[in-house]
């Protein structure tokens, strides 16, 4: 018996040790979720008001080998992308910029807090410190997100009006939005 409770209490601790240790990792089928085509169709940053609409051409494409790609195109035509590694630990999708248009990125780590909303939308947030520009920004944006399928595409906007309206946001912004 009293060689039972040492044993007892060292299993004890080797599991808690094991179980608070390990990271948390999403499931396949959340991670599944992920792939595919998405397109940037609203913004917050925390220092000003509501959402705001983003100019249409703004997508990110994450594929199942790990691998994500941004891009956009310029009204003169030009094609700008982005694109690396991406890693998912529970809410946490962390991109790892291999090449990039503004080199001073490239090899830096982006976290970005993920919620999955219906079959259709992402919310990416993150902490901006200091912009593109340079200029010190301390402050939270997030970014909706709305998934790509042909088949969706007439009725995009609907949805897109649907997950607004469940935000407290401005109804002409809305409207707006969705025109």
């Amino acid at each position: 018996m009293k060689a039972t409770i040492p044993i007892l209490l060292l299993l004890l601790s080797m599991a808690l040790a094991i179980g608070c240790g390990s990271p948390r990792h999403a499931t396949k089928g959340q991670a599944a979720r992920l792939y595919g085509l998405w397109e940037v169709k609203a913004i917050h940053n925390s220092d000003e008001p509501g959402y705001s609409e983003t100019p249409p051409g703004m997508f990110k494409m994450i594929f199942p080998d790990g691998h994500f790609m941004n891009f956009m195109s310029t009204k003169e035509g030009a094609i700008i992308t982005v694109d690396g590694t991406y890693r998912l630990e529970g809410d946490l999708y962390t991109e790892e910029i291999v090449h990039s248009f503004n080199k001073s990125q490239e090899g830096k780590q982006n976290p970005l807090q993920l919620k999955l909303s219906q079959q259709h939308f992402m919310y990416l947030r993150w902490f901006q410190p200091i912009d593109e520009f340079g200029v010190v920004r301390n402050r939270w944006i997030e970014e909706i997100w709305q998934r790509v399928r042909i088949e969706d595409l007439e009725v995009s906007n609907v949805d897109l009006l649907q997950e607004l309206r469940s935000l407290p946001v401005n109804e002409e912004v809305i409207e707006k939005m969705v025109e």
